[in-house]
């Protein structure tokens, strides 16, 4: 689109000097993004009781022993307690059933809360001590959830970051963090309550982890609280921590054949600690792992560290690129924002080309499979790679504008005004808003609409992929190349 089209566009579409800055940088569609307010954005859900007959599951440090007390609290759309709640009991290997009072929720998010004591999974023997575990979950589509160290260390962190809006976004950030914070990489099946402790490889190795060198119940919660509370602020563990877990990490390497058996004890079926997990352990808590808990502000550039998908012929990374190189951003200068968005940058940047040709033509400067700053046997996608992904997802789209493919490709949860997909493909879309850098130097749009560059130029504009909330279509247009958007890379 013309630029002076656009500003006529902009005429009509916006009421700020902001939103007149930001529908210029990137034309029609992007005039939706700031369209809801001033300030960005804002959810208009409205409150809807869930009919919940009991909700089930099995708490695990170890396994809670019979009659461990187990509590669900109901939540608002607030997440705020409603002052609701169901009681129950745990059986001797920590499964509950708990009925729920009056047949229902205030909304589908809740607290569960388990207290007893426990059998120790390192030495095989029933605590002497009662401990209290968390998990904080939404039970609209399940009704089972468990409880585990896991869902206990994300619960502040989600309790702290999370709205009804981006509620499952901000439990796949905290599970990250919580993973990152125990030396592990970032990816595991499914979310924290799903995951049983002697079915789940990384969830056994944090629980021993924490167990590990014959700590107290007392010690094992001090513990707890102590990484609990640097993952809820989003910063890195004290070296004293640190510490402890690689001294536990040491110690469980010294006795895992003991170990193993005693957890074989308890469940025949168990996954087994391997020492070479637990070597790869200590070295992402000291930082040396690059796919483990240094606490990196970025994920780099090493597809390793990306989840992918393979959508029809071609293969895309499942996330945006969270690579900090000179003059991306994350949304805000927050680094939590981009854990959950990945980086802005501005199409030089991501071309990996000089910030000359965000002025003018770099042309010459394009290959094939433009690999920019995307890992090696990737590439930012082209007009043509990005035309080939609509066509798979809605075959009888135009060129620039497909009615229905930006519901399938955006993420169930985190984007406002009712405008969550369905993912059919596991693209996962997530809004993660733009910045100008050309006339106010300002941050907009961030849940309410995401750009993604394409190595496709026209002077001083290069074209991109728009998906806006209150849309279920695609846009593909061109905006100025100074300005900062999101980037996905396709495999060669």
């Amino acid at each position: 689109m013309d630029s002076r089209v656009k500003l006529f566009y902009i005429k009509f579409m916006s009421s700020t000097p902001l939103k007149l800055a930001l529908v210029a940088a990137f034309g029609f569609a992007l005039a939706f993004i700031f369209s809801c307010s001033d300030t960005g954005g804002g959810n208009n859900n409205a409150p809807v009781p869930v009919r919940k007959e009991k909700i089930s599951g099995v708490s695990q440090k170890g396994p809670f022993a019979e009659g461990a007390k187990v509590i669900i609290r109901e939540l608002n759309l607030n997440l705020m307690e409603t002052g609701v709640f169901s009681e129950g009991t745990t059986d001797n290997n920590g499964n509950f059933e708990v009925q729920i009072k009056n047949g229902a929720l205030a909304s589908q998010f809740v607290i569960i809360e388990v207290n007893g004591k426990y059998v120790n999974e390192v030495s095989g023997d029933k605590t002497s001590d009662p401990i209290n575990l968390y998990a904080i979950a939404d039970v609209l589509n399940k009704d089972s959830v468990n409880i585990n160290v896991f869902t206990h260390l994300e619960y502040d962190r989600v309790r702290s970051t999370a709205n009804y809006a981006n509620f499952d976004v901000a439990k796949r950030e905290a599970q990250k963090k919580v993973l990152a914070a125990l030396g592990m990489d970032e990816s595991v099946e499914g979310n924290s309550e799903d995951l049983t402790l002697f079915g789940n490889a990384k969830l056994l190795a944090a629980s021993v982890l924490l167990q590990a060198n014959n700590r107290s119940t007392e010690n094992v919660s001090n513990l707890l609280t102590a990484i609990g509370s640097k993952i809820k602020d989003g910063v890195a563990l004290s070296q004293s921590t640190k510490d402890s877990l690689v001294k536990s990490a040491e110690w469980v390497k010294e006795n895992i054949e003991e170990v193993n058996n005693n957890i074989k004890e308890l469940d025949a079926n168990a996954k087994v600690l391997k020492a070479e997990d637990i070597g790869n352990i200590v070295a992402g808590i000291n930082g040396s792992s690059s796919s483990g808990g240094g606490w990196r502000g970025d994920k780099g550039n090493d597809i390793a560290n990306y989840r992918t998908v393979k959508i029809g012929t071609q293969t895309w990374m499942a996330e945006n690129l969270n690579y900090d190189v000179s003059g991306s951003k994350c949304y805000n200068n927050n680094p939590d924002n981009c854990a959950i968005y990945g980086r802005l940058y501005d199409w030089a940047t991501a071309m990996g080309l000089p910030l000359t040709c965000n002025e003018s033509s770099c042309a010459n400067s394009i290959s094939e499979n433009h690999r920019g700053i995307c890992p090696s046997g990737w590439h930012l996608p082209s007009n043509t790679d990005w035309n080939t992904l609509m066509k798979f997802v809605e075959p009888n789209c135009s060129d620039n504008y497909c009615t229905n493919a930006g519901k399938k490709l955006k993420a169930t949860s985190g984007w406002y005004n009712n405008g969550n997909g369905t993912d059919n493909y596991g693209f996962a879309a997530l809004p993660g808003g733009v910045y100008d850098s050309e006339y106010y130097h300002e941050f907009g749009g961030v849940g309410e609409g995401g750009v993604w560059w394409s190595s496709l130029e026209v002077d001083n504009e290069a074209y991109g992929l728009s998906m806006i909330d209150e849309d279920d279509g695609t846009f593909y247009e061109s905006g100025y190349k100074f300005d900062l958007l999101s980037v996905r890379c396709l495999k060669d």
